[in-house]
């Protein structure tokens, strides 16, 4: 049976607007063309939940959004981004107090124009962490950068267009998406010389670059990353060749998270993945003939054509992995360039003890 939604529990009245599905409003924010980070989502859902609420009380309203958040996090594939947002609401709701003189209605229509100011100018904090980031950023510079990350995009053309920097980049092409590709036209729409490598050839082009720099799905309290998959790989083969490795991350995406390795990160799937079948799966597969190996033997030679996974083993890959804090060299955010220690001191200057 599927979870219950918001929507189920709360039906809409006469004259009243049609209650919220927060499972779909949120997913239609993510599928937009030009989409909202997961973080800036799960807060413009939970603000559109209260302006449709029926709520009179501050304990009722918590209670409809903690149910909320609740099922935000469960149908999220990566449910750490949008717990980060949900927090984030959540903890200036409760440090809110209507005065006496202000009705609940009008409270909540505050609390919603607060959470929507934000929204919009959450962009603004991509401009700032440009401007921070383009100090460590120079002439000549060879930088690899992995998968797409907006941030990480506008601050590369920050040092470009702005600063008039020349300098050059390597991009994973961020396998099964191959969001690589869609970070590369970026960069060349912007005149920036950029090549697409395979996820297998970090540590081959890591000695050729001056850096490292990755975004972040979320920022964990530990100071570590969680990114789309490949990017603890790259951390590695960057501190073994002794390069800095930056993180460009928005404050909104710091998380209370502690994980102590990639297998603490919470997931919503049904299964961990990369887990071995059971015998008797194994046995009722379809006999299968072994194909030919792909070759190129001479140079003039045409590329085989590869053999590729199925949509099924895809599937049953990591897609976001946990890139631990003593990999990290600086994180780069709106509220200043932070050691990964230096992260659990915005939190608890954000959320208290």
């Amino acid at each position: 049976m599927a979870p219950s939604t918001v929507a189920e529990h709360a039906p809409a009245a006469a004259g009243q607007q049609p209650a919220l599905d927060v499972v779909r409003h949120y997913g239609e924010l993510l599928e937009r063309d030009d989409p909202l980070p997961a973080p800036v989502a799960a807060v413009e859902t939970l603000a559109e939940l209260v302006s449709r609420s029926d709520s009179s009380t501050i304990q009722e309203l918590l209670a409809l959004l903690d149910h909320a958040s609740a099922q935000l996090a469960a149908a999220s594939f990566n449910p750490v981004s949008a717990q980060s947002g949900t927090a984030l609401f959540m903890r200036y709701l409760t440090l809110q107090r209507p005065p006496p003189e202000m009705s609940f209605a009008e409270f909540k229509r505050e609390l919603v124009g607060r959470a929507r100011e934000f929204v919009r100018g959450s962009g603004r904090s991509r401009e700032v962490i440009a401007a921070n980031m383009s100090n460590f950023i120079q002439d000549g510079n060879t930088i690899l950068v992995h998968s797409y990350s907006r941030v990480v995009i506008q601050a590369l053309v920050f040092a470009a267009s702005v600063q008039k920097k020349r300098f050059q980049v390597y991009v994973t092409e961020s396998r099964p998406f191959g969001l690589g590709l869609k970070t590369q036209a970026a960069l060349d729409k912007a005149g920036i010389p950029c090549v697409v490598v395979l996820d297998s050839a970090v540590a081959y082009i890591m000695a050729k670059c001056d850096m490292a720099v990755v975004g972040a799905e979320a920022v964990c309290e530990s100071g570590g990353l969680v990114n789309f998959i490949g990017g603890y790989q790259m951390a590695i083969a960057a501190k073994a060749l002794g390069k800095p490795f930056y993180a460009l991350a928005e404050s909104f995406k710091f998380t209370r998270l502690f994980p102590l390795s990639q297998y603490d990160l919470p997931s919503s799937l049904p299964s961990a993945p990369l887990a071995f079948p059971s015998l008797d799966e194994v046995e009722s597969r379809d006999a299968k003939t072994v194909p030919s190996t792909p070759v190129r033997p001479m140079i003039h030679s045409k590329m085989p054509e590869p053999l590729v996974m199925s949509d099924q083993a895809t599937r049953q890959n990591p897609i976001l992995d946990y890139t631990t804090p003593d990999q990290i060299t600086l994180i780069v955010s709106d509220v200043g360039v932070l050691t990964p220690s230096g992260v659990s001191d915005a939190l608890f200057a954000a959320y208290g003890g």
